[in-house]
């Protein structure tokens, strides 16, 4: 079984501040494990597959060429 983090050692590695994260969780966001009441953990892969799953890719550069049709 992979380690999981806490929430420090989860905000640090998603770049998050703490605070954020605990929304993130109450709002059901963000992949966790809940092992009791008040006992949460996360999963280093579900959170990476998370922040891919998040990320957006910049769109293309406009080019300074004219379009093909341009007087």
């Amino acid at each position: 079984m992979e380690d999981l983090l806490t929430y420090a050692q989860a905000s640090s590695h998603v770049n998050l501040k703490l605070g954020t994260l605990y929304a993130l969780v109450s709002q059901g966001r963000v992949p966790h494990v809940r092992l009791g009441r008040r006992l949460v953990r996360f999963s280093r892969t579900s959170l990476d597959a998370w922040l891919r799953e998040h990320s957006v890719t910049p769109a293309t550069a406009a080019t300074s060429e004219p379009p093909a049709n341009a007087p």
